[in-house]
């Protein structure tokens, strides 16, 4: 059997996709794998042994005729099958699609055949959407940042395989030490980036973070690491921390260098970066301090001893009770401001009110059998049975489109489907419903006028049997149900 793993975003990413590469190899021992990963991110691939041919394409240039003043999609089309031209030549009897964006789902659809299984994001004939699976549905619908879902990508990519991870689906590639590193024999590391910069610190933030840190923990030397165009923040940090002892190897080290230096650290600090997912790799005690539009649930560390400071934004971070935070945790004590470390589908734990965990419980009783969560504001009665009268009215009008037509009907559902949504705005408890809900719109495809209501009116049923927790009884409804 061919499996091809398209896994075209960043660094992070793809550290994140290794478990699920060796447990899908685990099972399908003899099966032939492939990766494909963008060439700037080629270096994430090296010492993973679970794979037999290692791929890469130049996305950027495919769609670069695509982002100018006049785009070009004949002349991108062209670029994407010549660059395809030896992967469509193998014939995959499985392409697993870990990016989910629209690039890869047209790759995906360029690159299978009829006889071939997908798993991802692909498209229909007609250039759609495709969701051909429930995992796709799911990211579709509930994976995000500005979304409430609480399962990680990690454990994400595993369901979508269907495969269980064991223990050693979890460890650090055996690569070569670099000798010249001649790192002392205790230390903290500190990677002064992040994979974007909204994500990151400046130098003058790690400097007031770092104060308390330099102070009691003066016997522990600091280990800076972070790319060459990071290195500017690694050198101020360097020259105004003091007189403690720094080992600076910004832009000095090879990606397979930091595997090294991480299985030997006491603590790596950072922000959302792939240094964080390679110490889940190297099971390093990891404090992730997530700033902003981060989606920590989906994105954060998995080492074992694992701790997320939250912060909405820099402003409120608090630099210097973040310090404290940190040497707390050094110390072996446990604020109760972080977010730790848990076992189970959820992989991070912290005390919260019911209220705040509403929309993930939501989404566990949509798709995973859970119990409706207790309704605690009147607002989400009063949203979901407006949700209830748009799918009555949706349903009515739908079983008119044959005697009515199309262009008479379509006005009406149109106004429904933005009713609909605005009520997730103005209910934010509520959006997972109506995720859900768009993403089994999605799902239906691409097909005749009667085979398209058939399938609409089967969405809007389910719809109605998910809403019912939250509706009133039958004998309690108001008049109005049906009206805009």
């Amino acid at each position: 059997m061919k499996i091809l793993v398209l896994q075209l975003a960043r660094l992070g990413d793809i550290y994140m996709s290794w478990p699920a590469l060796r447990a899908l190899r685990r099972t399908y021992p003899s099966a032939e794998i492939h990766l494909l990963t963008r060439p700037r991110f080629e270096g994430a691939v090296e010492g993973l042994e679970a794979i037999d041919h290692h791929h890469t394409l130049r996305v950027s240039t495919i769609l670069s005729p695509l982002v100018q003043k006049e785009p070009d999609c004949e002349t991108a089309l062209e670029r994407l099958n010549a660059s395809i031209e030896n992967l469509k030549e193998k014939q995959f009897d499985w392409i697993v699609n870990l990016t989910f964006s629209p690039v890869s789902s047209y790759l995906t659809h360029a690159l299978s055949t009829a006889q071939t299984q997908v798993s991802g994001y692909t498209r229909y004939s007609d250039g759609t959407l495709c969701l051909p699976d429930d995992m796709s549905s799911y990211f579709y619908a509930q994976i995000g940042s500005e979304k409430p879902n609480r399962v990680h990508l990690a454990d994400f990519f595993a369901a979508l395989l269907k495969l269980d991870y064991v223990e050693s689906d979890w460890c650090a590639p055996t690569l070569s030490a670099n000798e010249a590193l001649n790192l002392p024999p205790r230390y903290v590391v500190l990677h002064v980036g992040a994979s974007e910069a909204h994500k990151s610190l400046s130098a003058t933030h790690w400097i007031e973070v770092l104060r308390t840190y330099v102070s009691e923990f003066s016997d522990i030397p600091l280990v800076l690491i972070g790319s060459k165009e990071e290195r500017v923040v690694a050198d101020e940090i360097q020259s105004k921390i003091g007189n403690h002892s720094v080992y600076n190897l910004a832009g000095e080290t090879h990606i397979k260098d930091i595997f090294h230096i991480l299985t030997q650290a006491e603590l790596l600090i950072g922000c959302d970066s792939a240094p964080i997912h390679m110490a889940s790799l190297t099971d390093t005690p990891t404090f992730n301090v997530s700033i902003g539009r981060v989606n920590f649930w989906e994105t954060g560390p998995k080492a074992s001893l694992s701790f997320i400071y939250r912060a909405e934004s820099l402003e409120s971070l608090g630099t210097s009770h973040l310090g404290s935070v940190i040497c707390q945790t050094l110390r072996g004590e446990l604020n109760s401001e972080l977010w730790m470390r848990a076992g189970g589908l959820v992989s991070y734990f912290r005390e919260e009110l019911p209220e705040k965990s509403f929309s993930w419980n939501l989404i566990q009783a949509l798709y995973l059998g859970g119990a409706f969560p207790m309704a605690e504001k009147i607002e989400i009665l009063q949203g979901a049975d407006r949700l209830a009268q748009m799918n009555d009215l949706a349903l009515s009008q739908i079983a008119l489109i044959s005697e009515r037509g199309l262009n008479s009907v379509g006005p009406i559902l149109d106004r429904v489907e933005e009713v609909i949504e605005s009520v997730g705005k103005i209910v934010p408890e509520l959006a997972p419903y109506i995720s859900w809900y768009q993403a089994e719109k999605v799902r239906i495809g691409p097909g005749d006028l009667n085979t398209l209501c058939e399938q609409a009116t089967r969405v809007h049923q389910r719809f109605l049997k998910n809403l019912r927790p939250y509706l009133p009884h039958e004998d309690t409804k108001e008049e109005n149900h049906g009206k805009i």
